[in-house]
């Protein structure tokens, strides 16, 4: 039976949101962006994991500078939780938002390591863009942020400006990667949401939304 996606290939994997076989390559290539998977789909899961260390290892490996790179390597692996969380609110922010690509969310994260660069320094002053999409995606991340300043569990884990700006490097040098077109996927945004599927398919809502 040919694969419903391509109606090319031999469907071999059976798609629980199709509810029919799939190939293996519309599998990868398709899943969460164009077909809403349930986050405990077999093949989603093993599919995160191993896209997820491919892309980090060759990211960490084009770094030149070794001291940046073992850097990058601690802060990803200290920052992970507080990282992927700003990962969900990009994926709300441009839940409905068909102009929003990567360029936006590199410029948006620039302008945040600014201020808190700004704030490092003694001074607050918060750095805007004349982009609108790029300067309300700015405006939800930094709030995002300084809700998690408050929030006990987060706080718990010292976040300090330091250490935020610590993981807005990680963001930066991520975005930046995708823009070079040194990884498989298409696009960071893609990247990211079928990585968090629980969001990109309509899942539950990341905790960093506030009603």
């Amino acid at each position: 039976m040919k694969c419903i996606l391509c109606d090319k290939r031999k469907g071999k994997r059976f798609c629980p949101a199709k509810q029919r076989e799939i190939c293996a390559q519309c599998c990868g290539e398709k899943r969460v962006v164009e077909v809403a998977c349930p986050s405990d789909c077999t093949y989603l899961t093993s599919g995160q994991t191993y896209q997820s260390v491919k892309k980090y290892i060759n990211q960490l490996q084009h770094q030149d500078d070794p001291v940046r790179q073992r850097k990058l390597y601690e802060s990803l692996q200290r920052f992970k939780p507080l990282i992927e969380e700003l990962e969900k609110q990009i994926i709300t922010y441009g839940e409905d938002l068909t102009s929003f690509q990567d360029q936006h969310v590199f410029e948006a994260v620039a302008l945040l390591r600014k201020t808190y660069e700004t704030e490092r320094k003694g001074i607050i002053y918060q750095h805007e863009s004349s982009n609108p999409i790029v300067q309300a995606l700015l405006r939800s991340l930094h709030e995002a942020l300084e809700r998690l300043r408050q929030d006990p569990e987060w706080s718990a884990m010292g976040l300090r400006t330091v250490d935020i700006l610590d993981c807005l490097e990680v963001l930066d040098s991520d975005v930046r990667y995708h823009l070079e077109k040194k990884s498989d996927a298409a696009t960071y945004l893609t990247f990211i949401r079928r990585n968090h599927p629980e969001i990109a398919s309509g899942g539950p809502e990341s905790r960093l939304i506030y009603p």
